[in-house]
């Protein structure tokens, strides 16, 4: 900080014809009869007052004096132009002839080096007065060298934050208060096709026309203001604290022959006394992870379509199961009346009439095997032992039905040894040991 004002007259040395030369006549703009009267004034006033006579100071109140760092006594017989900084003299000297042209009217803002070598910044106007009966210039001046180095201060912030967002990967664009857009990043340039040096300084949401096509509020104004109108033409608005999250399809941006989803964050800018100064957002095309999330949805439908078409199918093939070992049943239950009622009494008959002992077992043959036909041990059996052969489930039925050794060999035409053979290799097929009854355990099978 720097306490005291720097001086600003700055004041042509006036080679205009008629500004050093002594006249007569009376000038068109303010009279000063008074050089007592005028000192008193400008001594009062709170802005710089001084008075320049052919190129030196002449006249200089306190206020004018301290701007340079010096007492008003040092500065009179001073040249006008020993406090001007040098880059900035030609200029100052050029402007202030315009003013006394009345070819400018906006002051000039320029720089002083003070009488401590400190440089400030003076916002100055000057216009030609007459003089103890001479034609010199009146100056006004003020002090803004404080809000010059906020302004410096302000720009070489932003500067940074343009080189802060310039690189980050998704697009970024930022504006302040009044809706100026003060960034747009090289990304946003990729992303939009407009350059940063065409968008930059933009107002009235002119910044919205590369994704809508139209100027409109964006969540990047929607998180200062809220506006429901626009809020419902995002497929997803939310706000979180001082954050806006959105996911739209844009109409201005094509990605793959489809208009470009985008999503986008935005939030508020602060300055450094933490006061809202603007807001930025943030914007990254999801256009592909969408369509692949849509397309998962559309084949999770398809999914859940088929899943029902297998549930009905199911549905309908457990009733047609159900029929069918209803019918199973049904046709098994006939086959097996069919036999008991009009096959094996002819069976029995025949072994009657029979005397031949051959003839006796092929009818023993035939009736086994037209019982194993009926009987569902014989399946249980085999399903259950895969290892057992045809042969030795037929003996193992016979043996379940108490049959003995001697009778089962009678039925099959071979020897009692060979049925000896068959219940040894039934049994160790089965994994009995010797104390478990071969018949007692083929009877719990049923």
């Amino acid at each position: 900080m720097i306490r005291r004002s720097t001086r600003h007259h700055i004041s042509p040395e006036a080679k205009e014809p008629g500004i050093n030369s002594r006249k007569d006549d009376t000038p068109d703009r303010g009279l000063i009869g008074s050089k007592q009267l005028f000192e008193a004034l400008t001594e009062r006033s709170l802005i710089g007052i001084y008075v320049v006579q052919d190129g030196t100071f002449k006249s200089i109140n306190s206020v004018g004096a301290a701007y340079a760092g010096y007492a008003a006594e040092e500065v009179i017989g001073m040249k006008a132009d020993s406090v001007l900084h040098p880059a900035d003299m030609k200029t100052v000297k050029k402007n202030a002839l315009e003013m006394l042209r009345e070819r400018r009217i906006a002051p000039q803002e320029f720089r002083i080096v003070t009488k401590t070598g400190d440089v400030r910044w003076i916002r100055e106007t000057v216009t030609s007065i007459l003089y103890d009966g001479r034609i010199a210039v009146l100056g006004n001046s003020v002090d803004i060298t404080e809000n010059k180095l906020a302004e410096e201060a302000l720009q070489e912030s932003r500067r940074r934050f343009g080189d802060l967002i310039e690189f980050l990967p998704d697009a970024t664009f930022a504006i302040d208060l009044e809706g100026k857009l003060i960034a747009w990043n090289r990304a946003a340039e990729e992303l939009t096709g407009e350059k940063a040096t065409k968008m930059l300084g933009k107002r009235n949401h002119e910044y919205a026309l590369p994704f809508w096509t139209i100027r409109r509020p964006m969540s990047i104004n929607l998180v200062l203001k809220s506006s429901k109108r626009f809020e419902k033409s995002y497929t997803v608005f939310n706000r979180e604290r001082n954050l806006v999250i959105v996911e739209v399809y844009v109409p201005g941006i094509r990605i793959g022959g489809k208009n470009a989803y985008l999503w986008g964050k935005a939030s508020p800018l602060y300055d450094s006394k933490g006061n809202i100064a603007g807001s930025i957002e943030v914007i990254r095309d999801i256009t592909q992870r969408k369509i692949a999330e849509e397309s998962i949805v559309q084949r999770e439908r398809e999914l859940e379509a088929k899943s029902r078409e297998m549930v009905e199918l199911n549905t309908a093939l457990k009733v047609l199961l159900h029929q069918r070992e209803r019918d199973k049943a049904e046709l098994e239950e006939r086959l097996m009346s069919t036999v008991k009622e009009l096959v094996l009494p002819y069976v029995n008959e025949l072994r009657q009439k029979r005397k031949d002992a051959n003839d006796v077992a092929c009818v023993n043959i035939l009736e086994a095997n037209l019982r194993n036909i009926l009987s569902p041990f014989a399946h249980k059996l085999a399903s259950r032992y895969l290892s057992l052969t045809n042969r030795e489930v037929r003996i193992a039925d016979l043996i379940k039905e108490g049959r003995s050794s001697k009778e089962i060999a009678d039925l099959l035409n071979v020897t009692d040894s060979s049925i000896n053979i068959y219940r040894y290799r039934i049994r160790k097929k089965l994994g009995l040991k010797k104390e478990n009854n071969l018949r007692t355990y083929l009877s719990s099978l049923t």
